[in-house]
């Protein structure tokens, strides 16, 4: 490279009399880059299109809110003992002991691991109980604002991030609307994103997205602030909001860089300016494999375990190898790519088969179609480098890929895919689909005809994936609907089978729960929930015997299930069903001494001592059970009954 030489002196003269002209220039540039508030005849529109957004987003679910809670609603809200108890939010006073507890109850250490990792989603969750209860409304309800939320933050951050082009005349005003626009509404519109509206408790992935996505736009606004201490008060934010994501979801590890990534490649920021200006996001990043790393120490025993850390969800029974999770991922990433575009076939629990090897068919067919992607994305962007759409299409590729990548390969998970995990990743698409869009309008020599023709195409598309929407809804409307639809697309999962004879159960159609408890069984015969479901079901028939058979199998297999007190009590109650009162009697004692507020454990003993003759002990039991819970009708009609027996015998002494 040649070196930089002097002016000469007659060029210098002319600089310094052109100086006046330039910095006049410049400080015009810079007021209008600086401009941070549209133009009052715009505001209207901006209102406009965030009613419209708001609209859609709400409209499309809120027929929804008196759904019943499904799957995982029950594990980790309903039945989840830390949280109905505000003192479980005090877990730093005892790490160690907290992340160990669950186990010590007989219950998943992912109870504890979750609430470790998410305590502010679990906040939401504590609060929604204390305001109403279990009361599915408005759980549902405060997910329909997080994701209507989330489509406005959508557009906000584009039309921040393009503020700066349209004042530099690089892009029409109208395209900067249209971008925003259209990724929103195609955001909020798509079934895709129903797993984690409709299904309470992923809002963790809704909730992590409206926080991620509040954290940028604050970032970038910042940007533009008029002033040192607005630029730093919005900093200030964006980093608390990026704490409230980390401490949400842990797929929120990539939001630093995403940060340093669209200042790069959209703003044209130098990559080490662009790092320096993130350093106070950056520098929340730690955090997150902070806690991981704490929280596997803790259920090790005190000792470092960086393998545990990164397994730390994984399967415990029969954990997946991390390679062959990664391979797999990639048809998995694959296939949301596909729902994205055509979103036929959503599932809940899908069947999806593991790959070892990258040389797979349907592994490097995958891998073709994601590689080509972004190869195609790439050359635009070299292709038309002056072009701001194919920057931000290209940067927004790249956010679908990084943002899923914390799920699809940094830490192996249990299920292979869950729709619920391309929610925030979809955004990249939708911003590269609205781009293209938006090119298209003005690439034509028709450009009239084209321009009314692709803002035509938009609103068809939103309204034809608004449709799909609402049908796909419809399947959660019931416990039955949604596992007949599931098993229906997944018949080789003994997972669905097992949760659709749970949704007849429910509905008290036991003789068909427990075909279909035994369907999951033929599938994997060593389901302990499956054994568990079917044994409880089968005493409601009042066919103790075959009950108990089930059991003791359990048993067989897990000699540590009879401890637990779901096993326990369904063994009690079986040995009881055959008569074997003195055996259960004592199952019950122990399973009250072990749970001292559980009055169950007393209404069962009060139960068997009624049947032995002995209504003093009976009623003893009875009395313990109300003073732990308000007594109900059954309750308060057996100690009357017991009362009215303990008379009698006394009577006829």
């Amino acid at each position: 490279m040649s070196k930089r030489t002097k002016p000469s002196s007659r060029k210098r003269q002319q600089q310094r009399h052109n100086l006046p002209a330039t910095i006049a220039i410049q400080k015009t540039a810079l007021s209008v880059a600086a401009e941070s508030t549209p133009p009052p005849e715009r505001r209207w529109v901006h209102a406009l299109a965030v009613g419209i957004i708001l609209a859609l987003s709400s409209g499309l679910y809120a027929w929804t809110v008196d759904f019943p809670m499904v799957f995982d609603d029950y594990t980790y809200l309903k039945d989840n003992p830390f949280l109905r108890d505000a003192s479980g939010f005090r877990y730093l006073n005892n790490l160690d002991e907290f992340a160990r507890r669950p186990g010590q109850m007989g219950l998943d250490l992912d109870l504890a691991t979750n609430f470790i990792l998410r305590p502010v989603a679990y906040a939401s969750f504590h609060l929604n109980h204390a305001l109403d209860g279990f009361n599915p409304r408005w759980f549902r309800a405060l997910n329909i604002l997080i994701h209507a939320a989330n489509s406005v933050l959508i557009y906000a951050l584009l039309y921040a991030l393009l503020r700066r082009f349209v004042a530099d005349g690089s892009l029409q005003r109208g395209s900067r609307f249209f971008i925003a626009a259209t990724a929103a509404l195609l955001f909020a519109a798509h079934p895709l994103a129903i797993e984690s509206v409709t299904y309470i408790i992923q809002r963790f992935t809704s909730l992590v997205a409206l926080f991620s996505l509040l954290a940028l736009w604050l970032y970038f606004i910042s940007l533009s602030a008029k002033s040192r201490l607005g630029a730093w008060s919005l900093r200030a934010g964006a980093v608390l909001a990026l704490l409230l994501a980390m401490q949400t979801k842990e797929s929120s590890f990539t939001v630093p860089f995403m940060a340093v990534l669209l200042d790069w490649l959209v703003l044209g920021s130098r990559l080490r300016l662009a790092a320096f200006r993130a350093l106070p996001l950056l520098l929340c990043a730690p955090l997150i494999p902070l806690l991981v790393i704490l929280t596997a120490t803790a259920q090790n025993g005190g000792a470092f375990d960086l393998h545990g850390a990164v397994h730390i969800v994984n399967d415990r029974v029969a954990p997946l190898n991390h390679w062959h999770y990664i391979v797999t991922q990639v048809t998995v990433v694959a296939h949301y790519l596909r729902l994205l575009f055509w979103p036929v076939g959503l599932n809940l629990d899908p069947e999806w088969p593991k790959y070892e090897s990258l040389w797979q068919g349907p592994v490097l067919t995958a891998l073709g179609m994601l590689t080509g992607l972004i190869a195609a994305v790439w050359w635009m962007h070299r292709r038309f480098r002056d072009d701001v759409r194919f920057a931000l299409g290209f940067a927004f590729t790249l956010w679908f890929f990084i943002t899923v990548s914390v799920s699809s390969g940094l830490v192996p998970l249990p299920d292979l895919m869950a729709e619920h995990r391309s929610y925030m990743p979809s955004i990249g698409i939708f911003v590269l689909v609205a781009c293209l869009l938006d090119r298209l309008r003005h690439a034509s020599i028709h450009s009239v005809m084209i321009r009314r023709l692709v803002p035509a195409t938009v609103v068809i598309l939103v309204g034809a994936l608004s449709w799909k929407t609402c049908i796909r809804n419809e399947v959660w409307r019931t416990h039955e609907s949604l596992w007949e639809n599931t098993v229906a697309k997944s018949p080789g999962k003994y997972r669905t089978w097992g949760n659709r004879g749970a949704a007849y159960s429910h509905n008290g159609k036991e003789e068909e729960a427990v075909k279909c408890y035994q369907a999951a069984l033929k599938i994997e015969p060593r389901f302990q929930n499956g054994l568990l479901n079917l044994s409880n079901s089968l005493l409601r028939l009042n066919r103790p015997k075959e009950s108990l058979e089930n059991t003791f199998k359990m048993i067989e297999m897990d000699q540590n299930a009879a401890t637990k007190p779901p096993v326990a009590f369904t063994l009690g109650l079986g040995l009881a069903g055959v008569g074997r009162l003195d055996e259960a009697a004592e199952i019950f004692k122990q399973m009250a001494a072990a749970v001292p507020n559980d009055p169950q454990p007393h209404k069962v003993l009060g139960l068997i001592y009624r049947h032995k003759n002995d209504p003093r002990r009976a009623l003893d039991h009875y009395h313990q059970a109300a003073r732990l819970q308000p007594p109900d009708a059954h309750l308060l009609s057996a100690i009357r009954d017991t009362e009215a027996a303990l008379i009698n015998t006394a009577s006829n002494r």
